[in-house]
Order: structure tokens, then sequence, then C-alpha cells
């Protein structure tokens, strides 16, 4: 890969941590929502299961972790665990768990921010995907076999 493409992944990888800081950090307020109380809750609810994905999936990376759509040189493909069902459970575990504390905190800016995040998750996969594609030659055949964010969705 070229510098452009390291540049270009790092700056994807900034405005992905710049929205996950926004949703967990800009205020919270219930009081005055016109959403009602069990949409909080179950907000509330999704937190832990998208942690969940999201830590069993880092895990499942090992050495060919890296934040950056751009693969590691010694990199090899992953698709064992949940990566046999989907192709980005990363991005699952972070979608999951950024709609869990933007509905739990009731005010729209974090419906905003999350939305933003699933544009950009959407963008960067399909950038990384080329990139996978590229170094991979079994690629193809994974994707066409495997859900992108969620089992059997988006082959």
């Amino acid at each position: 890969m070229d510098a452009k493409d390291k540049k270009k992944g790092n700056l994807l990888v900034a405005i992905q941590f710049v929205l996950l800081a926004a949703i967990l950090l800009f205020p919270n307020t219930t009081e005055g929502s016109l959403l009602p109380a069990w949409v909080f809750s179950f907000g509330g609810y999704l937190i832990w299961p998208g942690l969940a994905i999201l830590a069993v999936s880092i895990f499942k990376l090992g050495p060919s972790l890296t934040a950056s759509p751009v693969p590691k040189e010694d990199s090899t493909l992953v698709v064992t665990g949940l990566y046999k069902f989907m192709r980005h459970p990363i991005y699952t575990g972070l979608l999951i768990t950024g709609l869990g504390l933007s509905l739990e905190a009731g005010v729209l800016p974090h419906i905003w921010f999350w939305a933003g995040l699933v544009w950009l998750l959407v963008y960067k996969s399909n950038w990384e995907e080329v990139l996978l594609a590229e170094r991979y030659p079994e690629y193809a055949a994974y994707k066409a076999r495997t859900g992108r964010f969620f089992p059997k969705l988006g082959k």
C-alpha cells in the first residue's frame, strides 16, 4: 500500500474516533424527550452485546488487528469465529454499541453522530474490501458467502 492509502486510512480512523467520542461525551438527557421510556431501556440493553461482539472480534484478529482499513503487511485473512458469519464484526460491535449509547442518551444529536458513524463505517468497509480483495485472492469467495455487518445481509 502506498503512503496515500495509509494517510486516507488514518483520516478515516480519526473521524471514527471523533464520532465515537461525540456519542460518549455529548450531554445526555431523557427529560422532556418525546420518546417513550422503553427506548432508553432498549438502548441500554444493546450496549453490552455490542461490546461483547467488539471484544471477541478484536481478540480473534490477533496480530492482523489494525484500526486502519489498510491491511498490515504481515496480516492473514481471518474467516473463522464471528468472521465466519460477518466480514466486519468489529464495525458491527461499534454500530450496536453506538446505537445503544445513542438511544440511552435520549437526545437527537447522539442519533446524528451515530448516523454519521454508520455512513463512515459503510464507506470505510467498502474501501477496505477493495484493499482486501487486492491482497487476498480468496476474498471474493469469502465476500460472496458472508454478510457484511450481519449474517446473511450485505453479501
